[in-house]
């Protein structure tokens, strides 16, 4: 044996060398069982899972005290199988590629979190970490780490978004249908409930009704939705009458197995389409039962705690979002009662006027008919006087229209409008009405342009302003006036006016002699229901229904007043568009109407349809007039071609214009038809809408308007 000069062994006898090896391996293989050893004790006190596998990431072994937070018998099948080889739902074929790369690249991983669907339909999540193993000489044995079982923290997570999700909804929500639709929908979704009910406690009965419900894409599920529309719970009744008598939920893991369910198989009971899991709670609000919610599923489903609370909390939002909008019905139902008494209360106001102009009108049209009859019978013209009674009749006609939409609520008609018509219309009215020391005053600018707005909420915004005028003058003489002119807004202007845009606005001004308005309470003249007056004066919505329509018609109002001396209010309206030149309107007025149509015209006053028959023939139409609706079937009947229009009213005896409508529709669906009635609302509409008719107008002022519709509705051109 040879040494260096440390005497340090530089050579040993072969035999020697091969000992020291296999001793060295000895030890590294002890230290390896020993590690092991270590690492399977610890595992043991551990409530993690620590795993094993092999070089082709093959699972070898399973152990710690973990494995009870896991389905019995699951890691037994997974011994000898990869990872990506399990049903996990929420990883895709590229998560596992990209999974496999860092494998195969022996890095470690951290938190990678895995879903998969356990017994009873439930989710089962695991979050898992594991490093690479290599043997002493450095060769790769494998990958080895622990699992954890985070099914409760993820389940807690995911109904905690569903419940965020429900406040959203429901702040967002437009009406109380959309709202509960909206949550029916997030809830079967996230949950895999295949439908949702809500079943609303009616006191009065003292049953559950059905309220609100939603399915999924299925059309057994769909139409058991619709039969629960006539489903009704008494105290105790299935698992809705149960969790509504005893305010507890109910849940059924398999319905069809249920003795609480009842014995039935109808469609009308979720047994009856194939449904199983069934869940129920109650919706409370102030310790008492308003209602159930309702969910069922395809597959048996067992009880979940954290659901049941979750949709309790859901519940209890639910709750408190139906009262809310209960509320807002009752408030806006309210308001609109209150807003129609203020409309009864302004026609009072007007009576007079009204009363004092139609005495003008009857006197104008008796005086120009004895004109007549004189002129008659002495050969003179007559066409002046009856030009004049002509005026009469169209004056006492608008009236009409006026007290109408005063006195029933009916949808807005807007129209190119001169408001300097409606401002001395409203004035005259207002003299008889208005205190005689109290004068009134218009002063128009000449050239205003016209507004797109609706004449009669126009006059009772101008008669609201005019009142809340003079009775601030506390029966002291005084002066009103009501000021019309046009004005272009700049965009400086908009800091005062926030509401409007820059642009050509006509501007409309009603000032007082006043008392003024308190500053201290200037800033809320405009809320519904704030008054000044005493009890039982007023109703406090004047003002607020005249900033209403001031809004409606995309305008704004502002007020400038001083106690002592006086108010005004500023109302600033859209200017309409120019859209007619003068020549064009000349040339209108020249054309041929008839061109030889054909129009049957139908009403119960026989004298109108004397009148209509002989006034449109000499326009240029062929007419056929009837004031018998069915006699009128009978025509079209008898010849479906031989009418170009057939013309109606709309409220007669037996058969209305929609009845007519329908009834055509079967007899010649092409047929143009026209409808006019003295009052016409929204559901007057749709209703004409759906019945093919096409056009619903009010009583008209002359017959050239009627004219220009049938020129529309059939096809032919016209200039205005």
């Amino acid at each position: 044996m040879k040494t260096d000069m440390r005497g340090e062994i530089l050579s040993r006898k072969p035999g020697v060398a091969v000992a020291r090896g296999a001793t060295d391996r000895k030890q590294t293989e002890n230290a390896l069982r020993e590690s092991e050893a270590r690492f399977r004790g610890l595992s043991a006190l551990s409530a993690d899972v620590y795993w094993e596998q092999d070089e082709q990431f093959r699972f070898k072994s399973f152990s710690g005290a973990g494995l009870t937070e896991f389905e019995p018998g699951r890691t037994s099948r997974l011994l000898g199988t990869t990872r990506w080889e399990a049903d996990y739902i929420n990883m895709t074929p590229a998560d596992w590629a990209a999974h496999r790369v860092l494998l195969d690249s022996r890095q470690s991983f951290r938190d990678l979190e895995l879903c998969r669907y356990g017994a009873g339909g439930r989710k089962c999540w695991i979050r898992v970490s594991g490093a690479p193993v290599f043997d002493a000489s450095g060769a790769f044995q494998g990958y080895r780490g622990i699992a954890r079982n985070i099914t409760e923290r993820r389940r807690a997570e995911e109904l905690r978004e569903l419940e965020h999700a429900v406040t959203r909804i429901l702040a967002e929500a437009d009406s109380a249908s959309a709202g509960l639709q909206a949550v029916f929908r997030a809830v079967c979704e996230t949950e895999g409930f295949e439908c949702g009910r809500f079943f609303r406690l009616d006191e009065k009965a003292d049953v559950l009704r059905f309220a609100e419900g939603w399915s999924v894409p299925d059309s057994a599920v769909e139409h058991f939705i619709a039969l629960s529309r006539d489903r009704v719970y008494r105290p105790g009744e299935g698992l809705s009458g149960l969790a509504w008598q005893t305010g507890q939920p109910q849940w059924s893991v398999d319905v069809t197995r249920d003795p609480r369910t009842g014995s039935g198989a109808s469609k009308t009971t979720p047994r009856g389409i194939g449904l199983h899991g069934a869940f129920v709670v109650p919706v409370v609000l102030g310790g008492k039962a308003i209602g159930v919610f309702s969910f069922a599923s395809r597959k048996p489903r067992e009880p979940e705690e954290q659901l049941v609370q979750a949709i309790i909390a859901i519940g209890r939002q639910i709750g408190q979002f139906l009262q809310r909008r209960q509320a807002d019905e009752q408030r806006q139902i309210l308001e609109t009662q209150l807003r129609q008494a203020q409309k009864m209360q302004a026609i009072g106001t007007l009576a007079t006027g009204m009363a004092h102009e139609f005495n003008n009108v009857l006197r104008v049209i008796l005086a120009n008919l004895e004109l007549v009859r004189m002129d008659l019978a002495s050969g003179l013209s007559v066409r002046a006087s009856i030009d004049e009674i002509d005026k009469a009749g169209r004056r006492a006609q608008d009236f009409v229209q006026e007290i109408l939409a005063f006195a029933a609520p009916q949808t807005p008609q807007r129209q190119r409008l001169a408001l300097g018509d409606v401002v001395q219309e409203t004035v005259r009215l207002l003299r008889a009405t208005v205190p005689s020391w109290i004068q009134l005053d218009v002063e128009i600018s000449p050239g205003t342009p016209e507004v797109l707005a609706n004449a009669t909420q126009i006059h009772q915004l101008l008669v609201n302003l005019c009142t809340n005028a003079y009775q601030s003058m506390n029966g002291v003489s005084g002066r009103i006036v009501l000021g019309l002119s046009d004005v272009t807004l700049e965009a400086a202007a908009m800091r005062l006016l926030p509401d409007l845009q820059p642009g050509h606005y006509v501007h409309l001004r009603v000032s007082d002699s006043g008392s003024g308005i308190d500053p201290a309470i200037r800033e809320r003249i405009f809320e519904p229901f704030f008054s000044t007056k005493p009890v039982g004066q007023g109703t406090g919505l004047g003002l607020a229904v005249v900033r209403a329509i001031v809004k409606a018609h995309q305008g704004a109002i502002d007020v400038e007043s001083r106690p002592g001396m006086g108010t005004t209010f500023h109302v600033y309206l859209p200017a309409a568009q120019e859209v007619l030149a003068h020549g064009a309107v000349e040339e209108a007025y020249n054309r041929t109407h008839g061109r030889d149509r054909h129009v049957l015209f139908l009403d119960d006053n026989e004298a109108l349809v004397s009148a209509t028959v002989q006034s449109m023939s000499r326009r240029g139409f062929r007419m056929s007039g009837y004031t018998v609706p069915e006699a009128a079937l009978d025509a079209v009947r008898a010849a479906p071609r031989e009418y170009d229009v057939f013309v109606s009213d709309h409220r007669m005896p037996r058969l209305s214009g929609l009845d007519l409508a329908r009834e055509l529709s079967r007899i010649r669906p092409d047929l143009p038809i026209i409808i006019i009635s003295g009052y016409v609302d929204e559901e007057l509409q749709r209703a004409a809408r759906e019945l093919g008719v096409r056009r619903v107008i009010y009583k008209l002022h002359t017959l050239d308007e009627l004219v220009d519709i049938i020129d529309l509705v059939t096809g032919v051109s016209i200039s205005h």
